[in-house]
């Protein structure tokens, strides 16, 4: 019975803020929400569209808000329509409990209330459809008055404002009749006032008004006790409400906490990572730093090795020249050959040999003393062999090389020791500092690791209280998941039906369209042949046109031809008439000329007659006969009323005027067609 309730408040308009009541707190939530809700949300939204227009909107902005406000209305109404189906179910289910004092139990009081709480929102929704029917009615009352200002008012506005008040009083009708079934359902729970007018008709008519009027007041006693059990009820549960909402602000608050600390947590975190990385990073700089210095100091030993080699070298061949001043230059060349083989070292010796060779260098430096005595003794004893001053030169040129090699090799080592001793003493620093950084990073990871800990178990604690709220949080979106799972499938079932029907519109609308294009088909190909004699017609009409003109050019030349010879007939009539007169005039001379006379008369008259009788076998049936004149003398006056003059204009224009007429028609015929 819950979820039916459930279903029909989803109806209304509440998917998303109603949750099945499975108790009477959720209903009684639910109650509070629809009531509040249903009112903010739709009088705010469309009742605000009627006040806009009122303070000025155009008459499109009154006809979209009327045409909203009715799509709304009506819809509410359907869904008002099912709530009362499920309120008059649920009213034949308590009006046995109501009537039995004996079976009153927890369940029948908790029908009870949900069956008050079903009813006291039908009231609201449908006190709420009353207002918003008045608000879509001063629409329409502003629009018609705006329509009647106005100097050209638009047709289809008007008519549709029509139509939003014959729906608005349907509405109204529907609303009155849901006011009047609502109104019988109070008497279930309180049926004093109906059975009260009853016992009173039944004591007038039966005489039992005793024991008809006790029946009310133990009926009115269950249902008093019914009312006081479902308010005490509906106290303890808004009691616990406002308890859980309270909690729920505290947790609410400790989250946040919570979430604060954390934030903190995490950034003091990544502030010490920081400080260890460039901790680190300075380390492994002095790192590096001393191993480069060790590296020089190494290099530089390793050149001293070298040096003193060299110096050695130097002086073992001074002592072998000096012994061998006797040598040629070849002897000094291989000396310089080998000096150059022997310069470059390969290894470096190490402090113990750099000891036994400042020992040599200076057995060496007394060895050049010596020989430096022993050289006038050696030059005197070379005069017998005829060495020359230059290669005395050369050898003393070469001793001082020697030397000036010894002094930059001793400076260099001196250089170097000072070197290698500031290198040691700037190492025995780095050491120290990196000693001192290390004791310091160790105990700031120790304090570090604690906060970690600290935070990673307020992180747990807090993510466990998330947890549990999210549960529930999913729990309630799991309860409204199915209520809108089953509105869906209700939905699917009705869009179901409604494709079946469509299916089956379209269907017969296909075939519609099939016999349709049958038809254009056959009006198409009525039309082509239609078309095709007119065409047909038009080209036999223009020939007949074209005959038409070549006949009457030939009759025009056959009427010049005629008046021309008319013409010359005439003139030959006058020539004859002429010659008449003169024969009468000499008659008198005698018989014998006149004779003659007449017989020259009918030989003239004859090649007449002739050419008269040609031209009208010529023309045939559309000319007269020119009758030529008589043998006799009063014949001969009376030729020129006989020849008819023709005129070519009236032919003219009669078959012009005909041929454009036949053209008129066959271009009026072919209009349509194209």
């Amino acid at each position: 019975m819950a979820m039916r309730v459930v279903r029909v408040l989803d109806a209304l308009g509440a998917n998303d803020e109603f949750a099945p009541p499975s108790n009477i707190e959720d209903q009684k939530e639910s109650k509070n929400h629809m009531d509040t809700e249903s009112i903010q949300d739709g009088d705010d939204i469309l009742l605000s569209g009627g006040d806009d227009d009122r303070n000025g909107g155009s008459i499109a902005e009154i006809q979209t808000t009327v045409d909203l406000g009715v799509a709304f209305g009506s819809e509410k109404l359907l869904n008002l329509e099912m709530l009362l189906m499920e309120i008059a179910h649920r009213a034949t289910e308590i009006e046995p409990l109501v009537l039995d004092a004996e079976s009153i139990s927890a369940e029948s009081v908790q029908r009870v209330s949900e069956f008050d709480l079903l009813h006291c929102i039908l009231d609201s929704e449908v006190k709420e459809l009353e207002k918003l029917v008045d608000s879509i009615e001063v629409d329409i009352g502003n629009g018609g008055k705006m329509m009647a200002s106005d100097e050209d008012p638009v047709s289809e506005v008007n008519s549709k404002l029509r139509d939003a008040a014959v729906s608005l009083n349907q509405m109204q009708d529907l609303i009155s009749a849901i006011r009047r079934q609502s109104a019988n359902f109070v008497n279930v729970i309180d049926p004093s006032q109906d059975n009260s007018g009853t016992s009173e008709d039944g004591g007038y008519e039966n005489g039992h008004g005793s024991s008809r009027s006790a029946m009310p007041a133990k009926e009115q006693r269950n249902t008093l006790q019914l009312l006081n059990q479902s308010i005490a009820s509906e106290l303890d549960l808004g009691k616990k409400l406002h308890d859980s909402e309270f909690v729920m602000e505290e947790l609410k608050l400790k989250l946040h906490h919570v979430e604060h600390e954390s934030y903190f947590l995490e950034e003091s975190v990544e502030a010490i990572s920081e400080r260890m990385f460039a901790a680190e990073n300075a380390s492994e700089l002095f790192l590096g730093a001393s191993k480069e210095l060790i590296g020089k100091v190494n290099t530089i030993q390793f050149h001293l090795s070298a040096s003193i080699r060299r110096e050695g070298d130097l002086k073992s061949k001074l002592e072998q020249s000096l012994t061998e001043s006797n040598g040629s230059n070849s002897t000094l060349e291989k000396m310089k050959q080998d000096s150059e083989k022997e310069v470059m070292p390969t290894q470096a010796q190490p402090d113990s040999e750099f000891l036994t060779l400042q020992d040599k260098i200076q057995q060496l430096e007394e060895w050049l003393r010596e020989s430096k005595s022993g050289l006038p003794l050696t030059i005197a004893s070379t005069g017998e062999n005829e060495v020359g001053e230059d290669e005395m030169s050369t050898f003393e040129n070469i001793v001082n090389d020697i030397k000036d090699a010894v002094f930059r090799a001793e400076s260099r080592t001196q250089n170097a020791e000072a070197k290698c001793k500031q290198l040691s003493h700037a190492n025995i620093q780095l050491d120290e500092e990196l000693k001192s950084l290390k004791s310091q990073g160790s105990d700031r990871a120790g304090l570090l690791e604690e906060k970690l800990k600290e935070s990673e178990t307020q992180l747990l604690h807090a993510k466990a209280s998330i947890e549990a709220i999210v549960i529930d949080d999913l729990k309630e979106k799991y309860l409204k998941a199915e209520t809108r799972a089953e509105n869906a499938e209700s939905k699917c079932t009705l869009l179901t039906d409604t494709n079946l029907e469509l299916s089956e519109e379209l269907s017969f609308l296909r075939g519609r369209v099939d016999t349709l294009e049958n038809s254009l088909c056959k009006a198409n190909q009525l039309k082509m042949s239609a078309a095709k004699d007119i065409g047909i017609k038009t080209k036999t009409i223009t020939d007949l046109v074209a005959k038409l003109a070549l006949e009457r050019e030939r009759l025009h030349l056959q009427i010049v031809t005629l008046t021309r010879k008319n013409r010359m007939l005439a003139q030959k009539c006058k020539e004859n008439i002429t010659e008449v007169t003169l024969n009468k005039i000499a008659a008198s001379e005698g018989e014998l000329k006149t004779t003659k006379v007449m017989e020259e008369m009918v030989s003239d008259s004859s090649p007449t007659q002739t050419k008269v009788k040609r031209v009208a076998d010529t023309l045939g049936e559309e000319e007269d006969e020119i009758t030529a004149p008589p043998e006799d003398n009063s014949g001969a006056c009376s030729t020129p009323n006989t020849v008819r003059s023709i005129e070519p204009k009236i032919l003219n224009w009669k078959w012009i005027f005909a041929a454009f007429l036949v053209l008129l028609v066959a271009v009026l015929v072919c209009l349509p067609y194209q």
